[in-house]
């Protein structure tokens, strides 16, 4: 019976022992993929292994495995940051027992066992930062660092340790990314075990065969050991004449004896050499994980070893190179126009370095032909974004001229070609020239040809998977299948970008052969693209991987019609606007934040329609706001930041981030956050590494988090009703012959979904006609002909409006409005309602739309209240706002180049009548009373920081192709141009840059814009971006803005009468532009009262008020309530 109980007992032991092993190893495996494991459940499994394993000494085998999994779980929690100071000294205790084949636990260990306690070692040797998942590898430039900090035998010591740590690791099945990060361990660190870096041959031996530039590196590093010594590298001619004696007041350990100048000589080549060893091995690792973190940490590297030389050295200048042409990879890899504008600004350093560094040496010539390539590429990128014709073709004739003067056998003749290639596709995609794109896309493929037949140094994946790509348009071009590249899917363990190549190569092959195998292989491709950029892996791919991955789950459903493919699409088009507003929010200003956002809100329209048309209402609110205005989101979260990081417990954070938006807002307007700097030196991290780091920790990538919530349906239900309106209607164009779509939402008609076929591009006749004669009109503003071509054309648009939507939708809500007998009680007034027209249909006046003849009114304004919103977030952020009395604290501006006929009169009756005790700037001939101020931008955003209750600006204003050039044009400031630019601009920048407080003011002023075109964009439409909706985003409650040039009297009468009814007769703004239109429709209108003098005898002889050019350009954003709300 005792043999008995105790055979049961051990079984039970061992069953104990087992079941807690597995849990243990589950908490390893859970921890080492990223997953969350808590500190409790941390602590119970270490406690529960820790009782075991003095129980198991009749058991080597089970004390083995305990003990292994004791010493993973230690080290695993080590590795997240959850652990004690004590974890990794007891972790590497148990692992090294469990390795001994001396000790009881490792007498039966498998080798298998051993190298996973070497993996676990490798966690806890002080290489591996606390925080990263469980089992990633050892960060090379800590293993470096501590080798090198112990000294030379020292080094050689802890290098062979590690080197043969990882040579076991390397046996086990681990994915093949980790296997070639830990081969490329190995080899370097067998190096540094038997030599020292003092030297550039040692460097040479060290790289790996197949290094990209590898032979460009060895012909830099020659050039490196016959450059001769000069005064300030070798230093004083007798060491003992330059050594200082140790006065300082720290204790005598730390004093030492100064070092002989070959000592001093030798760090200093050792410290260059790991620069340049930092630099090669580095970048290579960065551009394949695509993580500009990565980037950051190899900048800061190099900056503390240039620190580490004497001032003055003459190597010096290797590493700040070095850093600069780390910086060429910033932009491009982490899609920050900060980052890729910090690069530009170094490329003439960059070559200025080569130029002189290889004078007279036939070698570095060579380099100089790739250093100007580049240049002439990064420059030509940075004029065409800026839209500078004439700068650009300049430098595409220099391209042209160095692709001549280069022989064919040139080691970089292929850099020149292929940014000759580049070049005209990039002409070809703006003139639209078929030809000339297909012989672009044919000189890049030859020079990438060339380089894989005649430079083995080269990244063949990615050469190769980019040629593919290539190949693949030039074929789907030419609809010639037979061209066609045969399907090569990308080697396991690829970057990421080379399986993005791979994928848009299969979607080209698709597009051409219609073969399903094609797409199905493009989807595959996209959704393991779509899996690395979820695990923070190349984040400037995701928003357009996603968007592609998205149109070819489209592309599939027109074949299968499965609802999963249908569902995928809309899935993977919302997780790519997502992506595109955590790019658009990284820029820090609005201009850089326009040129990441101009695709999103195309692709937000696109992804509503598909999304609506499944009744995923929701889902088609939440696109067109991740989608549309996301510059002006991206100015007020940006405003957040602070806050928010301090919400979370960042605030170290939220101190760096203030510090730096002090510095931004000191540096003038539209200025770049700044990077710590000066203008001649190079910057140790990346401009964008605040802005990132800040916008991670809220989450960037995170859906639904907390910098981008959009709002529900049942949030602007709530916001209409707030506001005192009926409904909120999103306006989509339809493309081709799709139609297009109104989605609307009410607290009292619910939520509905209507297509309009006249919204399709192919029904959009009347819209085209009149951006036609707009443009016309716009370039002969004197020519009579022009003048009433568009005047037509106006009222052709008119009479399109009604048709395409107010009949279908808008005479919709009233009916529904009419027979709601639940409709709110104390909803006064007409129908109120909130537009918001997306794309182009943000042009139209869609108040001015023209009744049927059998209506007893002639236009929509007249019979109802409209509003408009940039989106459904700007509409509520106003909604939420106080008003201000308009006559507390008002502000009036007179045009201050007394170019504008009627702006002083208007000004002055203004002030005379309405608001006698108003701050004047401008220009008057006969000033009412003294101005304040010329009236320069300076002098605007000073009156707006004062919180004005109105703000009217009676001057020219004009819509430009970015917000660099719409602008109100007032007094200059300063003596003149600054940096090229224009003073006298009120741009959409400066408003949206403009320095504000975190907390937005619970109310609002009015702002009224007398001016031409102050709300229109002339291309981007959809980004909203124009000075009426800026306005809205600095704070305004209430704008009136123009959609065309209003020069007239008419607008003077008007805009008199709009102030008449909000300061005498109490209407709220919206409510008063309502009346006033009204009142210029009417032909037996009278002086509302506040007319006199020179207005009141316009009013009797003026030009006719009832056409729609002299009233429908105004209109109203804001709050849409009448004046008993707010």
């Amino acid at each position: 019976m005792a043999e008995y109980g105790e055979s049961g007992g051990v079984r039970a032991l061992r069953a104990w022992a087992d079941e807690a092993a597995e849990r243990a190893a589950r908490l390893v495996g859970q921890g080492g993929e990223g997953s969350p494991v808590s500190a409790e459940e941390f602590e119970s499994s270490i406690a529960e292994l820790s009782r075991l394993r003095p129980l198991l000494d009749h058991d080597p085998e089970l004390l083995g495995r305990v003990t292994l999994v004791l010493g993973g779980l230690l080290a695993t929690r080590h590795a997240t940051g959850r652990g004690t100071p004590g974890d990794p000294e007891r972790a590497r205790r148990l692992l090294e027992e469990v390795r001994d084949r001396t000790t009881a636990a490792g007498e039966r260990m498998a080798e298998d066992g051993r190298r996973w306690a070497a993996t676990f070692l490798m966690m806890v040797s002080g290489h591996t930062e606390p925080g990263r998942p469980a089992g990633s590898p050892p960060d090379f430039w800590s293993v470096f660092d501590r080798a090198m900090a112990a000294g030379p035998e020292g080094a050689a010591e802890e290098a062979a340790r590690m080197a043969a740590l990882a040579a076991e690791v390397g046996q086990l099945p681990v994915p093949p990314e980790l296997q070639a990060r830990l081969g490329q361990m190995r080899e370097v660190l067998a190096y540094m075990s038997k030599t020292d870096l003092s030297d550039p041959e040692t460097l040479l031996a060290m790289l790996p065969p197949d290094l990209p530039f590898g032979d460009q590196l060895r012909t830099m590093l020659d050039l490196v050991a016959t450059l001769p010594d000069t005064a300030d590298t070798a230093g004083s001619a007798d060491p003992a004449e330059s050594a200082e004696p140790c006065v300082l007041p720290v204790p005598e350990a730390v004093c030492q004896e100064p070092q002989s100048q070959s000592q001093s000589q030798s760090e200093a080549d050792t410290t260059v050499t790991s620069a340049w060893l930092a630099a090669v091995l580095g970048l290579p690792d960065a551009l394949q994980t695509g993580d500009p973190e990565s980037l950051n940490r190899l900048l800061q590297r190099l900056g503390g070893q240039l620190d580490r030389l004497p001032t003055g050295h003459g190597r010096a200048s290797e590493i700040e190179n070095l850093m600069r042409m780390v910086l060429q990879t910033a932009g491009p890899l982490g899609g920050s126009r900060a980052d890729s504008g910090e690069a530009h600004g170094q490329i003439a350093s960059i070559a200025e370095h080569f130029a002189q560094w290889t004078a007279g040496d036939p070698r570095g010539a060579e380099l100089n032909v790739g250093v100007r390539a580049h240049e002439l590429f990064t420059r030509m990128a940075a004029e065409e974004e800026a839209e500078n014709e004439e700068e650009y073709l300049r430098l595409v004739g220099e391209v042209e001229a160095l692709e001549r003067e280069t022989p064919p056998e040139h080691t970089f003749r292929w850099l020149v070609e292929l940014v000759h290639g580049t070049t005209l596709t990039a002409m070809a995609d703006r003139t639209g020239d078929s030809a000339m794109l297909v012989r672009g896309l044919a000189r890049q493929e030859a020079a990438l040809a060339s380089v894989l037949a005649t430079e083995p140094w080269v990244p063949q994946e990615q050469i190769v998977a980019l040629r593919e790509a290539l190949r693949a348009a030039q074929a789907a071009l030419g609809d010639t299948p037979d061209l066609m590249p045969d399907p090569a899917p990308p080697a396991p363990g690829a970057a990421t970008g080379t399986r993005y190549l791979a994928a848009l190569t299969a979607t080209l092959r698709h597009s051409t052969t219609q073969d399903p195998a094609d797409l199905d292989a493009a989807i595959s491709g996209l959704e393991q693209v779509r899996d690395d950029i979820r695990q923070g892996r190349a984040p400037q791919l995701a928003a357009p991987a996603l968007w592609q991955l998205a149109e070819n789950y489209r592309r599939r459903l027109d074949r299968t019609r499965d609802q999963a493919d249908r569902d995928a699409a809309t899935d993977a088009a919302m997780e790519s606007l997502q992506a595109l507003a955590g790019d658009v929010v990284l820029q820090a200003g609005s201009d850089h934040g326009l040129l990441a956002a101009r695709s999103g809100a195309d692709r937000g329209v696109r992804a509503a329609i598909w999304a609506a048309s499944q009744g995923r209402v929701e889902d088609a609110v939440a696109a067109l706001e991740l989608g549309r205005a996301l510059v002006l989101r991206a100015a007020s979260t940006s405003r957040a930041v602070p806050e928010l990081l301090e919400s979370r417990g960042h605030h170290d954070l939220a101190g760096e981030w203030r510090v730096a938006e002090r510095g931004r807002d000191g540096a003038g307007p539209g200025a770049e956050a700044v990077s710590g700097a000066a203008p001649d030196t190079v910057p140790w991290e990346l401009p964008s590494s605040l802005r990132r780091r800040a916008l991670d920790a809220l989450g960037r990538r995170e859906p639904g988090g907390v910098l981008f919530s959009t709002p529900t349906v049942d949030e602007l239900k709530a916001g209409v009703a707030e506001g005192n309106a009926d409904a909120l209607v999103y306006l989509l164009a339809g493309g081709g012959g799709t139609p297009g779509m109104a989605v609307v939402v009410g607290p009292d008609i619910g939520t509905g979904v209507r297509a309009l076929p006249l919204l399709s591009a192919e029904q959009s006749g009347p819209l085209e006609r009149y951006l036609d004669a707009a443009a016309a009109h716009q370039e002969r503003p004197g020519v009579p002909a022009a003048a009433q071509t568009w005047e037509d054309a106006l009222s052709d648009l008119c009479d399109w409006a009604t048709d395409a939507v107010v009949l279908p939708v808008i005479s919709g809500i009233v009916e529904r409005l009419a027979e709601n007998e639940n409709r709110r009680k104390d909803r006064p007034g007409p129908p109120r309602i909130v537009l918001v027209p997306c794309g182009r249909l943000g042009i139209v006046p869609w108040h001015a739309a023209r009744l049927p003849a059998e209506a007893p009114s002639d236009y929509v304004c007249q019979i109802m209240v409209i509003s408009y919103a940039a989106s459904g977030r700007q509409f509520l952020n106003t909604v939420r706002r106080a008003r201000r009395a308009p006559a507390d604290a008002p502000v009036l501006v007179s045009d201050p180049t007394m170019s504008l006929p009627y702006a002083e009169l208007e000004v002055t009756a203004l002030q005379q009548s309405l608001y006698p005790r108003a701050r004047l700037y401008g220009e008057f001939y006969e000033p009412p009373a003294e101005p304040a101020a010329a009236g320069t931008p300076g002098d605007l955003l000073d009156a707006l920081a004062g919180a004005p209750s109105l703000l009217h600006v009676a001057c020219h204003g004009s819509a430009g192709p970015n917000p660099t050039t719409s602008a109100l044009r007032l007094a200059p400031d300063g003596d003149g141009p600054e940096e090229g630019r224009p003073t006298d601009l009120l741009t959409v920048t400066r408003l949206l840059d403009r320095p504000m407080g975190e907390q937005e003011a619970p109310d609002g002023p009015l702002v009224v814009l007398s001016a031409c075109e102050t709300d229109l964009s002339k291309r981007d439409h959809d980004e909203a971006l124009t000075l009426t909706t800026a306005f809205v985003a600095s704070g305004a409650r209430d704008v009136v803005g123009s959609r065309w040039a209003t020069r007239d009297s008419a607008a003077a009468l008007m805009m008199a009468v709009f102030h008449h009814y909000v300061t005498v007769e109490g209407l709220s703004p919206v409510d008063a532009l309502h009346v006033a239109q009204k009142w210029m429709l009417d032909p037996e209108r009278q002086n509302p009262g506040s007319l006199s003098g020179s207005l009141l005898d316009e009013l009797t002889r003026g030009p006719d008020l009832r056409r729609p050019a002299t009233w429908a350009a105004f209109i109203h954003q804001g709050h849409p309530g009448p004046s008993t709300t707010g």
